[in-house]
């Protein structure tokens, strides 16, 4: 063995025992109530609501650890933010210079849920309905976990200023609500790599497994480029897919949460779009494309203003069920399976509808059009007509009768109705115009009596025998 080997493995030995008792020391530190109660408060002060945590640790491989993070939102509603661990990654040589600079932040499995305030009572006592959708908080902490409420926000010590250089999001997740515990954005699989250039201004990239826009839409591989600076997002870049199709937009959002964005698709299937959203896509064919915009206040819906412009190409699929059923019941199989060539609306979004300007819906032998309102909360009461040429009222034998109107459409004739319901649940009077007679918009109960088969008579109990 050469002769100083001896000394520098002693050596290293002794560097390696008291690194390890450093760290170990460092840990125990950290364990102590009394940082972590300083912990809380800092983040009390910072952020204005008590947080919770569960322990912090320090490792040299991930750096400084805070595990099991809570923010809490009013009583009965779901944390606003959630998060499995946050790790910070110190530079040691800026230590040694008296600057405290963190490398990188790493924000493991975070979930943010947001809702709308509930709508108060009149007399003036808060409600909170939470819906099914809406996950609950648990009842009680993990043991170990203490959560800090002071009245007054603490003063934090004067020490070096942090720098943050990297922030990064794992596997994040994010909800929205509205005031009654409905989904209106989800977001799942986030990851976000940003970095803290000089003037505050933040700028990174984000990726998003996949999101849901409601109950119906649901993009994918979501990806796209942000800043931030002073409380204003913006992603100029927004791509994605949605039902086989392409996705595009922007958005921009203030620090007083007034947005706006734009987004347009192309090439979106619309038998896939009708299975992504649940709805039955038996005989389905085409593609969609669309482009709009929107502006408004976050959380307030009648503040939204926007315009939305619709277009299918190549077009076949199943009208809603009370239109297909009027098909089936009168043998026009134009209603029965739409085939169109023409086909796209225009829809303005103001004072918390959607108001349908122009829908039209053409095939070789009949149109519809429509126009009207439909609610955020999915009413509608659309005017609608249906336009027939000679040839499918030559076909229908004259079943209409004196019905038909004129109609600017060259060589039709044409007949008003009224969609009215909720989109789940629409009603029309179609078959009372077509027919003359009053039958009601409950078309599939009149159908089940049509054609119910007869029930047989109950033959009548014979009477018990006596016991001889």
């Amino acid at each position: 063995m050469p002769k100083f080997a001896k000394p520098i493995l002693i050596a290293a030995g002794v560097f390696l025992l008291a690194y390890a008792l450093a760290v170990l020391g460092l840990n125990i530190y950290l364990q102590s109530q009394e940082l972590q109660s300083r912990i809380r408060e800092a983040a009390l002060a910072a952020l204005g609501k008590p947080v919770a945590i569960r322990g912090v640790h320090y490792a040299p491989w991930s750096g400084f650890t805070v595990s099991g993070i809570t923010i809490p939102q009013a009583p009965g509603m779901p944390p606003v933010f959630d998060a499995d661990s946050v790790s910070f990654r110190f530079a040691l040589f800026s230590l040694l210079q008296g600057r405290l600079a963190v490398k990188e932040v790493n924000i493991n499995a975070p979930v943010v849920i947001c809702q709308n305030p509930p709508a108060r009572k009149s007399d003036g006592a808060a409600e909170f309905p939470l819906a099914s959708p809406v996950p609950t908080p648990a009842a009680a902490l993990p043991p170990g976990t203490v959560e800090i409420t002071a009245r007054t926000p603490p003063e934090i010590p004067s020490g070096p200023p942090i720098e943050v250089r990297r922030i990064n999001v794992r596997d994040g997740r994010a909800q929205y609500y509205d005031s009654k515990g409905g989904l209106i954005f989800a977001a799942e699989g986030v990851r976000i790599a940003a970095e803290v250039l000089p003037g505050g201004r933040v700028a990174g990239k984000f990726d998003i497994e996949e999101a849901s826009a409601g109950a119906f839409v649901h993009p994918q591989r979501i990806t796209g480029t942000f800043t931030w600076k002073a409380g204003r997002l913006v992603i100029p870049d927004l791509r994605g897919r949605l039902s086989g199709g392409k996705l595009t937009g922007t958005f921009e959002l203030d620090r007083v949460s007034e947005f706006s964005a734009t987004a347009a698709l192309d090439g979106v299937l619309l038998k896939k779009l009708a299975e992504d959203a649940g709805i039955s896509a038996d005989g389905a064919k085409g593609s969609l494309s669309a482009k709009g915009s929107m502006r408004g206040i976050s959380g307030t819906p009648a503040s939204v203003t926007g315009a939305v412009e619709i277009a299918l190409q190549e077009a076949r699929f199943e009208p809603i069920d009370l239109i297909r059923q009027i098909g089936d019941l009168m043998n026009i199989r134009e209603l029965q399976m739409l085939e169109l060539k023409t086909a796209g609306a225009r829809i303005a979004i103001r004072d918390q509808q959607a108001n349908i300007e122009s829908l039209v819906l053409e095939s070789e032998n009949l149109a519809i059009d429509a126009a009207g309102p439909v609610g955020f909360e999915g009413k509608m009461k659309l005017r609608a007509r249906l336009h027939l040429n000679e040839k499918l009222r030559k076909d229908l034998g004259g079943l209409l009768g004196d019905h038909l109107q004129d109609s600017e459409r060259p060589g039709c004739r044409q007949i008003p109705f009224s969609v009215t319901g909720t989109i789940s649940r629409p009603k029309t009077d179609l078959l009372d115009k077509l027919t003359g007679f009053r039958i009601g918009q409950d078309l599939g109960g009149l159908l089940k009596n049509l054609f119910r088969p007869p029930q047989k008579e109950k033959k009548e109990k014979e009477p018990a025998k006596e016991a001889n």
